[in-house]
């Protein structure tokens, strides 16, 4: 009997192709009804051959059990849903469908799954991600005990690094905003995102990309902590100019250390393949948070660093998903030829370039983004007096320097970031 129900299942699960939207409320209803029978030893082989928004749809109505006999039994089915994901906005449709009960049921027994599908609301996406951590680091140190194989042994140790080091980044400053964690891959060298504030409700996000040497387990925590500093002098600049100007629009500001994608190593860097795997990365979690917070847009700003602006650019370039506010520091080129092919205002890319960075003005990958003929607007980064305030901001020197709190430069991401672009200095003054 429950191989013909396993029949019935299957064949409703796949009318209509993948993610067909008439197929999702078949495949639910035919679940449901047997519902009661997942909850006994069922033969879940039929769910192998469904994928994106049926699949989804099938495990919604499973059993906790059956959930996560699933997920052990076939880890290549999730590997690949999450390679392959459903597009966002059938994510966050399908996640708005489902019942409390059903959606406590996956966070629980399928928690890499939720935490990592675009289109999922980031508060949900970060408890299920904070499980999974724990699972994986209690599974792998349980593991690496009984390992006897170096290979074995090497891998898990590096993995254990890893998570160690988002686990860390997790860590809230004093005084500092909460921390989520939006975003936990462990396959190769890892991809990780922490978020400060509440992207779910912040009228002001950025996401801040990096570049060169930017892995999880090397740079996680520093990134969270430039993200923090970013996000620190925003809200400075809100709260001042509610005091000077009380009829702007007040709002509250969450910024994203995103390192989703595998940066590049010296070795590495020359090509475009990494940039354009990022790119499909970052479009990929732009439209997330759009699905998941439509009819309430934030403001959405990037700030990308070295090989993270040639990342945003391929994104920025391929008309699927615009931002509101582009800038680019310590840019080593763009195969994109000027603003007017990037799906963001024009008047909203900005480049800063400092004085002794070796990167900038190469034109490594295509063109100069700060020479005049590209038409971005310079971002002041040598040192400048706050117009407003009248306080003095620091100059940034080199490579590395374009995110140090109390310089011009982060001031000026700050101004960009809250939507205060015309307030932004230029060198010039």
């Amino acid at each position: 009997m429950l191989s013909g129900v396993a029949a019935v299942l299957a064949a409703s699960l796949s009318i209509g192709g993948v993610g067909a939207s008439p197929a999702v409320p078949d495949a639910a209803a035919t679940m449901s009804r047997i519902a009661g029978i997942t909850s006994l030893d069922v033969d879940l082989t039929p769910l192998r051959g469904i994928t994106g928004v049926s699949l989804l749809s099938g495990l919604s109505q499973l059993s906790l059990g059956d959930l996560g006999a699933y997920v052990a039994e076939y880890p290549t089915q999730i590997e690949g849903l999450l390679a392959a994901p459903p597009a966002a906005a059938k994510v966050s449709g399908w996640w708005g469908a489902l019942r409390p009960a059903e959606r406590a049921s996956l966070l629980a027994g399928a928690p890499r799954v939720v935490g990592n599908l675009e289109g999922i609301p980031f508060r949900e996406r970060s408890r299920a991600n904070l499980r999974y951590l724990g699972q994986t680091i209690a599974d792998a140190e349980t593991e690496l005990e009984d390992a006897a194989d170096p290979v074995a042994q090497e891998r898990l140790i590096r993995e254990l690094a890893v998570l160690g080091e988002v686990r860390k980044s997790l860590q809230p400053s004093p005084g500092g905003p909460k921390r989520s964690l939006v975003l936990l891959d462990t396959e190769g060298g890892g991809r990780a995102a922490i978020a400060l504030g509440n992207p779910d409700t912040a009228r002001y996000v950025d996401y801040l990309v990096p570049g060169m040497n930017h892995g999880v387990q090397e740079q996680i925590v520093n990134w969270s902590a430039t993200a923090e500093a970013l996000y620190t002098e925003q809200v400075a600049v809100l709260d001042e100019h509610r005091k000077t100007r009380p009829t702007d629009a007040a709002g509250s500001v969450a910024t994203i250390a995103w390192i989703g994608y595998q940066t590049p190593d010296l070795f590495s860097v020359g090509g475009l393949d990494r940039a354009e795997r990022g790119a499909d990365m970052l479009e990929r979690s732009w439209l997330g948070l759009q699905s998941s917070r439509t009819g309430d847009d934030p403001f959405l700003s990037v700030f990308a660093h070295s090989y993270g602006s040639t990342v945003s650019l391929v994104a920025l370039s391929r008309g699927s998903v615009g931002v509101d506010a582009f800038v680019m520091v310590g840019s080593p080129g763009s195969a994109v030829q000027s603003v007017d092919s990037l799906d963001v205002p024009a008047a909203n890319v900005y480049v800063g370039e400092a004085d002794w960075d070796p990167a900038v003005n190469s034109a490594f990958f295509g063109s100069d983004p700060g020479a005049a003929s590209y038409g971005a607007r310079t971002l002041g980064v040598t040192g400048a007096t706050d117009p407003l305030t009248g306080r003095w901001l620091e100059g940034s020197v080199g490579h590395n320097e374009y995110f140090k709190p109390g310089s011009e430069s982060l001031h000026n991401m700050a101004l960009i970031g809250t939507d205060n672009g015309r307030l932004v200095t230029n060198g010039s003054e």
